[in-house]
């Protein structure tokens, strides 16, 4: 019987052991660094700063020139939902468009 309390304890001590060192996050990861475009509509730059992973960012006004300083890959979509791919941009990589090609979202992951 004491055998099985000291075998027992022992898988408990390296279980926690485990889950300390590896961890049991469960919070989302976000890209790090800065995605900039220049609005299509207005020409106005904004900045997207730390954006989410697995999540549609809607880029309000189309991009016309967009630049990914983040350290995820960027996929830019033509419509807001995020459904129509229109591009890919790696990280520190930038991409021109106009006219009904302006990207309209967002992807990071």
């Amino acid at each position: 019987m004491r055998v099985w309390k000291r075998l027992a304890r022992t898988f408990l001590v390296a279980g926690s052991a485990a889950v300390l060192i590896t961890g049991v996050s469960t919070s989302a990861q976000a890209a790090s660094g800065t995605l900039f475009y220049n609005r299509q509509d207005t020409g106005f730059r904004q900045a997207i700063q730390n954006p989410p992973d697995d999540k549609c960012i809607v880029m309000p006004g189309g991009g016309g020139v967009v630049d990914n300083f983040t350290d995820t890959v960027a996929t830019l979509y033509r419509d807001e939902a995020c459904t129509i791919p229109q591009d890919t941009l790696q990280p520190y990589e930038s991409g021109v468009y106009g006219g009904a090609t302006a990207p309209h979202s967002v992807y990071f992951g």
